[in-house]
């Protein structure tokens, strides 16, 4: 089976992440627990435009208008709005440009006409002229495609790099991105199955790690097929196809031990379930490093 991929890119317009080809497509992201439940948060300070904030001391103003901008952008489909607050030197750590970011966003759009941004500012420090901040994006909507239509859901914590603007001292420049995480969800039919799907977020080179994706619903006599596809993460070459060699699954869901790579680098860990009503696509970013998540600069926040 064979599926058109551009989740990673969902995310970019708001620096989210560069991954499904951009945001939610069938390669892509990662989280240890269990998804969403990964994520779970304290209930955050609503900000305008559809932007919240989840920090004890206040952000600065200019990075609430910088982010504030990238959502109201993003949502309008204004491509020229959105890369205003990149800077010309922008270098994203998958190895991407400024171009290559706006003509992934430029692709994603034309195949994806509806999709709803948000973003949320969850620490931020001042180092020197510079603000390093990071932000968790979420972005919702749908994709159709000669299979029928799928509902699409992706999230990206990134940690975002801000220098002021030479010519305009008081907003805020894009000028470095790194992904913590990145996960996304694709769904398709009256009734796909419910996935929990536990990865670890960081594993060290040639480690052995688990990866379980749980079905919820009971086999009884129900077809339950399903297959797990690995790929790396390379730059602005974001896979677009994904073959998945769907096998009759025993067992409710899939579990499995896995072999990290060799060397460091950042992998989409996709799997698929199909039942005989829907489909159900989780993705991950799997990223290996000699560096655990609570060290360097992959340190991921603690969310109040």
């Amino acid at each position: 089976m064979k599926s058109r991929s551009n989740f990673p890119q969902l995310l970019w317009p708001l620096a989210l992440a560069v991954s499904w080809s951009i945001p939610l497509g069938l390669t892509a992201g990662h989280v240890s627990r269990t998804e969403s439940s990964a994520w779970a948060q304290a209930a955050p300070m609503p900000l305008e435009s559809g932007i919240q904030r989840q920090v004890s001391s206040p952000p600065p103003a200019a990075l609430v208008e910088w982010l504030s901008q990238q959502v109201a952008a993003a949502n309008r489909r204004d491509l020229p709005g959105v890369m205003a607050g990149y800077s010309p030197d922008f270098r994203h750590r998958d190895g991407l440009d400024r171009e290559e970011v706006e003509g992934a966003i430029r692709k994603l759009w034309s195949s994806h006409p509806e999709l709803t941004y948000s973003a949320q500012i969850l620490s931020w420090r001042q180092v020197g002229p510079e603000i390093v901040a990071d932000i968790l994006s979420q972005v919702e909507g749908s994709q159709s495609s000669v299979r029928g239509d799928f509902q699409v859901e992706a999230s990206a914590l990134v940690r975002n790099r801000y220098r002021p603007d030479p010519a305009n001292p008081g907003q805020l420049l894009l000028i470095d991105q790194e992904v913590l995480r990145e996960a996304s969800t694709l769904t398709s039919g009256s009734a796909p199955p419910t996935v929990t799907l536990n990865l670890p977020e960081v594993v060290k080179p040639g480690s052995t790690y688990s990866l379980q994706a749980i079905v919820a619903e009971p086999l009884t006599h129900s077809l339950l097929l399903g297959a797990v596809a690995e790929q790396p993460v390379a730059g602005a070459g974001y896979p677009e196809v994904t073959s998945f060699a769907l096998e009759p699954l025993q067992a409710g869901g899939i579990f499995l031990q896995a072999d990290a790579p060799q060397e460091p680098r950042s992998e989409w860990i996709s799997v698929m379930l199909v039942n005989q009503t829907g489909i159900t696509l989780e993705s991950r970013r799997l990223i290996v490093s000699d560096r655990l998540a609570l060290e360097g600069s992959l340190a991921i926040p603690t969310v109040p």
